[in-house]
C-alpha cells in the first residue's frame, strides 16, 4: 500500500516537473523572441504600412538586416510647406537612418546615420502629400532595436500660398503690411493691381523688410502680359531690405507682377519678411485724362498744373514712344473771344491740336513742341466767331515732370 502511494506521488511530482519545464522553456523562448510590432510585415515598399501624418509609430528592427517601410498619405493643399521627420532612438546602441521616397516610389532623399543612441530629425519642403519612408539601422550590438517615428507638416506656409509661379500669383492688398516667408527653394509671386480708377498712372512703392539675417532677397517685376520688365530687378545682401519704386496704370486691364526670392543657398527656415505696396497719389485729381476724349476741361483764365508720372519710352531708333503718361487738357473758348497761353516745365514736351468747332470733333494735331528746358514760351492769339475747342497733350522725357500752362481768355 505504501509502495503504491509512493509511486503515485512520484508520478505526480514528475508531472509537475514536466509542466514547470515546459513553462520555463516557453517563457525563455518568449523572452528571447524578437519583438514584432503591429506594422509588420513591412519589409519592402510594396508592403509599406499606411500611417496617418502626425501619428506616432512605435516599432522595432529585429536585426541589422531588418527594414521598415511606411506610407504617409493625405490631401495635397498645393501649398509649399515643411515636412518634418522625427525619429526618437529608444535603444542606446542603435544607429538609425531614414530614406524618403515620393508617391511613385522613387528615392528622393536619405538622411545621414544619426549615431548610436542619437535621435534623427530632418525636414524637406514640398507641396505634395504622399510619401514612403524606410527606417533602417546599423552598428547595434544587440537587437531588437526600438524607435518611435512621427512624420507631419510644420504648417509654416504663409496666407498667400500657393503662389510659387506667376500663374498662381496672389493679389496683394495696397497700403497694408503683410507677413510672408520663403522656404528653401521657394519663390513668391504677387499681383499688384489698383482698381480704384481706370487708366491712371501713379507711383507705387514696394517695400520688403527682411526679418532673416541670412536671407539675401531679390525682387523682379513683370508687366500685365507676364513679361519681365527690364531694369527693375533688385538684389540686396544678407539681412538687407529692399525698397523699389514702380510706375503702374490703374484699372482692370493693368497690373504688374512681383517675384520675390532669395539668393542665399541656405537660410533660416522659414525666411521671414514683411511686404508693403504703397500708392503715392502723385498724379493730379483730374485723371484720367490720357486721351483727348477724357481731357480736362478749362473754361476760364488761370494757371493750371499737372504731373506726367511716367516718361515716354524710346524705341530702337532712338525716337520717343508715347507709352507713358499723357495729360490732355481741353480749352473751351467762347465765340468772339481771344485765347492766349504760355507753357512751361522742365523735361516737358507738348502737342497742340488745331481748334475744332464742335465738342465731339476729333482734333488734328497742329504742331509738336519739343523743348527740354523751361527757358522758352509760346503765345498764340486768334479771333474766332464761334465756340472753339483747343487741345494740348503734355508728355515728358523724365518721370514725375510737372507742367504748367497759363491761359488767358479775353475779348
Amino acid at each position: 500500500m505504501k509502495q503504491t502511494n509512493l509511486f503515485r506521488l512520484s508520478g505526480f511530482l514528475f508531472t509537475v516537473l514536466c509542466v514547470f519545464a515546459v513553462l520555463f522553456n516557453s517563457c525563455k523562448k518568449d523572452e528571447d523572441k524578437p519583438n514584432v510590432d503591429q506594422y509588420e510585415p513591412n519589409n519592402s515598399i510594396t508592403e509599406a504600412s499606411l500611417v496617418a501624418f502626425n501619428a506616432e509609430i512605435n516599432a522595432w528592427l529585429t536585426d541589422k538586416d531588418d527594414v521598415d517601410f511606411y506610407k504617409f498619405s493625405g490631401t495635397a493643399s498645393g501649398k509649399l510647406d515643411l515636412l518634418k521627420f522625427m525619429l526618437t532612438n529608444n535603444s542606446p546602441d542603435a544607429n538609425f537612418t531614414i530614406t524618403i521616397y515620393n508617391k511613385n516610389k522613387e528615392e528622393i532623399a536619405q538622411a545621414p546615420y544619426a549615431g548610436s543612441g542619437v535621435n534623427l530629425n530632418c525636414q524637406m519642403t514640398t507641396n505634395e502629400a504622399e510619401f514612403y519612408v524606410k527606417v533602417s539601422g546599423k552598428d547595434a550590438t544587440s537587437y531588437p532595436a526600438n524607435y518611435t517615428l512621427m512624420v507631419g507638416f510644420a504648417n509654416v506656409a504663409d496666407k498667400f500660398e500657393p503662389n510659387d509661379n506667376i500663374t498662381t500669383a496672389a493679389l496683394f492688398p495696397l497700403n497694408k503690411v503683410e507677413e510672408c516667408n520663403l522656404l528653401p527653394g521657394d519663390i513668391d509671386f504677387f499681383k499688384i493691381q489698383d482698381l480704384s480708377k481706370e487708366n491712371v498712372w501713379d507711383v507705387y512703392e514696394v517695400k520688403l523688410v527682411n526679418k532673416s539675417t541670412d536671407m539675401s532677397p531679390a525682387m523682379s517685376f513683370f508687366d500685365a502680359s507676364k513679361t519681365e520688365i527690364e531694369g527693375l530687378e533688385t538684389i540686396a545682401g544678407q539681412g538687407k531690405d529692399i525698397t523699389k519704386q514702380i510706375f503702374m496704370k490703374s484699372g482692370a486691364d493693368n497690373a504688374q507682377y512681383l517675384k520675390i526670392y532669395t539668393l542665399s543657398p541656405l537660410v533660416t527656415i522659414p525666411a521671414n519678411y514683411t511686404l508693403e505696396v504703397v500708392k503715392k497719389n502723385l498724379n493730379e485729381a483730374s485723371e484720367p485724362n490720357d486721351t483727348y476724349s477724357t481731357a480736362q476741361e478749362i473754361t476760364v483764365s488761370g494757371t493750371y498744373q499737372g504731373t506726367v508720372v511716367k516718361k515716354m519710352g524710346i524705341d530702337l531708333k532712338g525716337d520717343y514712344v508715347e507709352d507713358g503718361d499723357i495729360d490732355f487738357i481741353k480749352v473751351i473758348v467762347p465765340a468772339g473771344k481771344r485765347f492766349g497761353f504760355t507753357v512751361s516745365g522742365i523735361n516737358i514736351k507738348y502737342d497742340r491740336y488745331s481748334p475744332v468747332y464742335y465738342s465731339t470733333g476729333v482734333p488734328e494735331i497742329f504742331g509738336s513742341k519739343n523743348r527740354d528746358t523751361d527757358s522758352w514760351m509760346t503765345t498764340t492769339w486768334g479771333a474766332i466767331n464761334s465756340v472753339a475747342y483747343y487741345y494740348f497733350a503734355f508728355k515728358s522725357t523724365a518721370d514725375l515732370a510737372i507742367w504748367s500752362i497759363d491761359i488767358e481768355i479775353k475779348d
